[in-house]
């Protein structure tokens, strides 16, 4: 598909959704286009809410032509001053507002029985996930989920409580396989799951992450393997350091708890009790308690900052909180917990700083109308999608 062929696709995606006509699979693809480019996020912004308030006009269709065919007009007298070999460039650059304002006129035009448009209920996360065994099986889990699953060497996964938990003595010996069996639990977008691993260590795996971890803990080794975020409650080992390998730094401990959080290029490790060491080839740092360690790709070494360490962890309570953060983060962590999509009229509103504290389980619209309390930015929802603007 060519770039003018593929504008024209888009403009019809957005003309459907704001019709309220578009299907799930037509959502997925314009969902893909959106993420593709953070300048598409903010040309759908604009267009959409240019369309939307400027709703009456559409309602004199004469006029809606009268609009379109001007706007057309305009623009070939602009493409004849082009040099015919920058058409295709230019065209699409103009195709895809002209081409919205045509198919937003057409579906106005066409009689139909008027139904109800349902707007899409935004929810906060559940307690969810996918555990998957070594042997291939994979078991959906929720708040409700009570199994036994028997497991090679002895071990036995118990689900209940909302909890993953491995009973049946650990060991320091090799399996009889020969080989450590893996397990992986996967937590989607808008869930959350905890676990107990063999050894006694307990995990709280936020929304869209993961954790892979051995079935017991063979040899002088505890070692996992995470993505996303988790909270760490490690067990007592002194003859077994515990290891979470993270998007290639490893936190190494004994018995503490702390939490990591690397949803994208930065691994940020805060220490609410005990001593981690942090390790990314050749640098290395010790944590002590109310300390932060944070490695980011791009930047030589970890920095070290000291914060209120439990302010990170609260989302295993319940509670969103955030100091001095920047917008970005923050409506990030939202779109994870209520599974929407964040788009911003001015990127420049990524980088404001907020402090809030809010409860976990709230309507989304809530937490947002608290943040518009001050006065520096406003939402607009619609669907599953939040528009960030001035």
């Amino acid at each position: 598909m060519d770039l003018l062929e593929r504008r024209m696709r888009i403009a019809r995606l957005i003309a459907k959704e704001l019709a309220g006509t578009i299907g799930e699979g037509e959502r997925e693809e314009l969902s893909r286009w959106l993420a593709e480019d953070g300048l598409h996020q903010e040309e759908y912004g604009r267009l959409k809410m240019s369309l939307e308030a400027n709703d009456r006009v559409w309602e004199e269709q004469a006029a809606g032509r009268r609009m379109t065919d001007a706007y057309w007009e305009r623009a070939k007298r602009r493409i004849r001053k082009q040099r015919r070999v920058a058409w295709s460039k230019y065209a699409a650059a103009i195709v895809l507002p002209l081409a919205i304002t045509a198919f937003w006129l057409m579906n106005r035009e066409t009689p139909r029985v008027q139904v109800p448009v349902r707007t899409a209920a935004i929810t906060h996360g559940v307690v969810k996930a996918q555990l998957q065994l070594a042997d291939g099986r994979k078991v959906e889990l929720n708040d409700t989920t009570r199994l036994c699953i028997k497991e090679t060497g002895g071990a036995e996964i118990q689900t209940s409580d909302k909890m993953v938990k491995y009973t049946g003595r650990d060991t320091v010996e090799m399996p009889l396989t020969g080989e450590d069996r893996y397990n992986t639990l996967i937590v989607p977008r808008g869930g959350e799951f905890a676990l107990e691993l063999a050894d006694g260590t307990r995990v709280w795996l936020n929304s869209e992450s993961t954790l892979k971890y051995p079935v017991h803990f063979a040899g002088n080794r505890r070692e996992v393997v995470m993505t996303g975020e988790g909270y760490f409650e490690v067990e007592k080992d002194a003859g077994r350091p515990f290891i979470v390998a993270v998007n290639g730094v490893n936190v190494r401990v004994l018995g503490t708890s702390f939490n990591i959080s690397a949803y994208n290029e930065k691994v940020v490790t805060t220490l609410v009790e005990g001593k981690v060491q942090l390790q990314k080839g050749i640098d290395s740092v010790t944590l002590t308690p109310d300390q932060q360690g944070i490695w980011q790709a791009g930047k030589s070494g970890f920095e070290v900052k000291r914060v209120e360490a439990r302010n990170y962890s609260l989302w295993r309570e319940g509670i969103f909180c955030f100091e001095d953060t920047d917008l970005e983060t923050i409506l990030d962590a939202m779109a994870r917990w209520y599974n929407v999509n964040i788009f911003y009229m001015n990127p420049s509103l990524k980088s404001m700083k907020f402090s809030v504290e809010v409860k976990r389980y709230e309507n989304i619209e809530q937490i947002l109308r608290k943040i518009e309390q001050t006065k520096r930015v406003e939402f607009d929802i619609k669907d599953r999608s939040v528009i960030v603007r001035e």
